[in-house]
């Protein structure tokens, strides 16, 4: 079975990132916060259980070309991706990744983490 413990956030929106990453420090996760896809980019490795991405990043790459990326390096992570403006098709998403619209709220983010968490265990 996984466990997800560590998760990126990719959010350019900094009062949407600190809150994120504070409820999920106080469910007792470990997130690490990036405000762009580049720094997520570079944040992204084999210690990562999860991704929480914005879809808008603002200049540069956007959340989507990020979660591919992760898709593609790591295969077995666990990836959402959230938008307030955007409405992906389930073409634009990595495979087994999540959409979720803002506003959200982050115990449905982990439920869903964690259903397909169980989902690649099986």
């Amino acid at each position: 079975m996984s466990h997800i413990s560590k998760i990126l956030v990719v959010e350019d929106n900094p009062l949407l990132l600190l809150d994120l990453c504070d409820q999920l420090t106080d469910l007792g996760y470990s997130p690490v916060p990036a405000t762009n896809a580049s720094a997520g980019a570079h944040l992204l490795d084999a210690t990562v259980d999860a991704l929480i991405t914005d879809i808008e990043l603002g200049a540069g790459p956007d959340g989507l070309a990020l979660a591919r990326l992760a898709a593609n390096a790591l295969p077995h992570l666990q990836i959402i991706v959230v938008s307030g403006g955007v409405l992906p098709t389930v073409a634009d998403l990595p495979a087994g990744a999540v959409f979720f619209p803002k506003p959200y709220r982050a115990e449905t983010l982990l439920a869903a983490l964690h259903r397909s968490s169980h989902a690649h265990a099986a």
